[in-house]
């Protein structure tokens, strides 16, 4: 408001006044407006039901990566990690059942265990527009049960002339006290109108730290099967260094009206230095006997119940893509064609846990859990000071993951008199490897931990008195490493723990589509079908523990093929006043997670335990519904109301059982096909310039969305056969707003994300069911042209200093609460 009555001040004042702020129209930007008119045209103008966010819409909200920016969108939100935005979710399904592509061309992802694309790798500079296609044509990629993500960095062609832009940044985290750089640099130009090339830098670094306290609540003996005491709370803070590197060149030939040639290269590098002190307090170690109103006593506690863990490790995560195509128009047909690579990689080389006991005699404790978070009393304040810690174990958990794919396609349409005829080809051959070797080294000369000791740190939620320096620890390792092995004991498991979870994967995808659009008076219509077959093979490991703690080791391999119909109709009503009708009905799916069909087993005969893959798994497939009216205003205004219903069959759940045909009498976890799910859900949005204002006031800009889900399925798991369950990570509500305004060289804007609960895994029984809490992400920009070329800007996040909750089965039992603290950052930008 102090910003809105310091711009309108000039016009309500004298003559003289009024002819200062005309004057300001020199530098007046347009930045929010610009952006908003290219999402409106781009959206209207589209044959499927899609939402779009422009690079200069990135440019003005506090966003760090694509996840970030997406998060925007109506019925879009995104599950964070370290208080980042990392996958998108669409419409609240899992982010595992989108398709991401960059430039045309699908993306994999780093995760060893999901077919979900983490989104935080790409910087925002890297992008020139993002879009959400929630209803795909039959010419577009049928794996998009949740939706389309679709990347698009910047052609020359996008800009008039010659463009240069840059951005320097500094930003501090409030939680960290720590100030860090980012810079971004873009160029583009066009020779000779025919030939044009875009180039992007963009680096980031980002110190920031969490705290969070993570809680079990189990039954104990004596007590009843609903009163849940807190067996066991961790106290954990993370110290992170983060760097975010981009680059991007794209060249475009366009060499006469008929032809055009392109190349579309995007890098970026993701890099994760992480730093994770853990303080345990083991409970269900002692004897526990409820009092009244919520508190616990704890007697003969061991001593070592109490633990403390110091792990670090360096992720580094890069993609690479790269695409080459053209497009053409013949006499008779227009024919366009792309070759595409994309590798995805991760790599955690370093990753190192020390682990200790508290060594002393038995404690008592004291539980309260009438707070939101259990509190505790120790009845020796011993566990605080590090030399009364033993060592326990040395673990080491390197991973690497590989993941690249080729991929070439190419369309063929024939126009006539309102129609168009359109055929396509593509062909995607995939490889990917999992190595994710870990083991637990015990045998080794001791530690004195106290030479480990830090500088002090504060904890949110708890004191934790001395805390460990991790650089310390990777000097000691680095110099002591080579004297510590596994015990005898301990090589069996060491042998599981490195092979079950390996595998190599091929995965082969071709697809053919035949389209029609027809145009009659205002009404189109789109109808085709869209054929895939898939071909998947992989390689892993079958681990046999007998009960004398043998191993026996095998290979296995699992082959599989199948083909999915995937029919498409969609349907636009546009009349001359501003209103468009779209409806469409298809059928879309999603393939399993190589995680999932890996054929992976571990046996352990002693314990009775077995971990499989399931390479007979079934892909998702969804029959979808979508209808949507649309009022468009001017050219920066919409209204939009839409409804859509999805019946999911196979939905992939993960079970426990000990009625597996294969194992009797073994308690077998692996993941099945489910019945039905079934997704319900309305939105509505609107986004406008109060142009109609009169003066200053015009530069008002308003926009609002609501998201509403109804979602059901059965998980088919043994002793809750027909509880009905909310899809996991399908929030019932998700709202965005925001408020902004653009006046002479001002240009701000204050935006809100809410969602509500969700489900986020399932347990033994409702009380085990473990739910995300709901969550506001409120942040904040302003920036100042000092002239038509050069501006600063402020930018503010999370400014309600949201943490990150989950309970367990009810509210009154928080699982987790992590906390990241504000974040703020002050920059230039130049744009000539």
């Amino acid at each position: 408001m102090a910003l809105l009555g310091w711009a309108s001040g000039p016009v309500l004042a004298s003559g003289g006044a009024l002819e200062a702020a005309v004057a300001l129209d020199r530098v007046e930007v347009r930045a929010q407006r610009e952006a908003q008119v290219r999402a409106v045209d781009l959206k209207r103008s589209s044959d499927a039901i899609q939402d779009v966010v422009s690079a200069d819409a990135i440019g003005n909200y506090p966003d760090m990566n694509v996840a970030e920016s997406l998060q925007r969108l109506p019925g879009v939100s995104v599950t964070r990690d370290q208080g980042e935005g990392r996958y998108v979710v669409v419409r609240g399904l899992d982010a595992a059942l989108n398709t991401v592509s960059v430039d045309g061309i699908a993306i994999g992802t780093p995760e060893a265990d999901s077919r979900a694309a983490p989104l935080d790798v790409i910087p925002s500079d890297s992008t020139e527009r993002l879009r959400v296609v929630k209803s795909a044509t039959p010419d577009m990629p049928g794996d998009a049960i949740g939706g389309s993500v679709i990347v698009e960095s910047a052609s020359a062609f996008d800009r008039d002339g010659r463009s240069l832009r840059g951005k320097l940044e500094a930003s501090h985290q409030a939680l960290s006290g720590k100030t860090s750089p980012k810079a971004a640099f873009n160029y583009s130009e066009v020779f000779n109108d025919t030939f044009g090339v875009a180039v992007g830098i963009n680096h980031q670094q980002r110190e920031f730290e969490s705290d969070n306290t993570e809680v079990e609540y189990d039954t104990f003996d004596g007590g009843s099967n609903a009163d849940l005491a807190a067996i066991d709370v961790q106290h954990r803070k993370y110290s992170i260094e983060r760097e975010r590197s981009g680059a991007n060149l794209n060249l475009d030939w366009r060499p006469d009206a008929d032809n055009r040639y392109f190349l579309r290269t995007l890098y970026s590098r993701f890099n994760d230095a992480e730093t994770r002190q853990r303080t345990i307090f083991g409970f269900g170690d002692g004897d526990i006997t409820a009092l009244r109103d919520g508190r616990y006593q704890v007697d003969g506690l061991p001593a070592d119940a109490i633990a403390k863990r110091l792990r670090y490790r360096t992720k580094q995560e890069d993609t690479i893509a790269a695409s080459f195509g053209g497009e053409h128009s013949l006499s008779a047909a227009v024919v366009d064609y792309r070759l595409g690579w994309t590798k995805t990689r991760e790599r955690v080389l370093d990753e190192i846990e020390a682990r200790f006991d508290y060594d002393a005699d038995d404690l008592t404790a004291l539980i309260d859990q009438r707070t939101a978070l259990p509190t505790y009393r120790i009845s020796d304040d011993g566990w605080k000071d590090l030399a009364n810690y033993a060592f326990d174990r040395m673990v080491v958990a390197p991973t690497v993951v590989d993941d690249k794919e080729h991929s070439a396609q190419v369309n063929l349409r024939f126009d006539a008199d309102n129609a168009s005829y359109k055929f396509g080809l593509l062909g995607r051959c995939r490889e990917r490897s999992a190595d994710v070797n870990e083991s637990e080294l015990r045998r080794g000369p001791d530690v004195d931990l106290a030479g480990w000791a830090g500088k002090a740190l504060e904890h949110r939620h708890a004191d934790l008195g001395q805390w460990l320096d991790s650089a310390r620890m990777n000097r000691w390792w680095a110099a002591n490493k080579g004297d510590y092995s596994a015990r005898p004991q301990d090589v069996v498991g060491n042998t599981a723990l490195m092979l079950e979870e390996d595998y190599r994967a091929n995965e082969d995808i071709f697809a053919a589509y035949a389209m029609g659009t027809w145009d009659i008076d205002k009404l189109r219509l789109i109808a085709g079908v869209r054929v895939e077959n898939t071909k998947f093979a992989a390689d892993g490991y079958q681990v046999d523990i007998d009960q004398d703690g043998v191993a026996q080791v095998s290979g296995r391999r699992v082959a599989s093929r199948y083909t999915n119909v995937l029919p498409g109709l969609h349907a636009r009503y546009d009349t001359d006043n501003g209103w468009v009708l779209r409806g469409s009905a298809n059928q879309t799916l999603a393939r399993p997670s190589f995680a999932d069909i890996s054929p992976r087993l571990g046996m352990n005969r002693d314990e009775g335990e077995v971990r499989v893959g399931n390479p007979q798994l079934d892909p998702y497939e969804s029959t979808n519904l979508d209808l949507s009216l649309e009022r468009y205003l001017g050219d920066t205004g919409l209204v939009s109301v839409g409804v859509f219903h999805k019946v999911i069959d196979g939905y992939i759940v993960e079970t426990v059982t000990d009625s597996h045909a294969g194992f009797p009498g073994f308690e077998v976890t692996t993941a099945i096909n489910g019945d039905k799910a079934t997704v319900r859900g309305a939105e509505v949005n609107w986004q406008q310039q109060l142009a109609m204002l009169p003066n200053a006031w015009s530069g008002l800009l308003i926009g609002a969305s609501a998201t509403w889900l109804d979602t059901e399925f059965d998980a088919g798991i043994a002793g809750r056969q027909g509880e009905g369950f909310m899809l996991p990570r399908a929030s019932r509500q998700v709202y965005s707003g925001h408020i902004g305004y653009e006046y002479g060289p001002v240009s701000t804007r204050l935006a809100a994300v809410y969602r509500s609960a969700y489900l986020d895994s399932i347990g033994d029984s409702r009380d085990f069911d473990v739910y995300v809490a709901p969550h506001t992400q409120l942040d904040f920009s302003l920036d100042f042209k000092l002239s038509s070329a050069v501006s600063l800007y402020l930018e503010a996040s999370n400014l309600l200093d949201e943490p990150l909750q989950l309970y367990q089965g009810n509210r009154s039992r928080k699982l987790q609460q992590e906390e990241y603290g504000r974040s703020f950052a002050v920059g230039v930008k130049v744009a000539l």
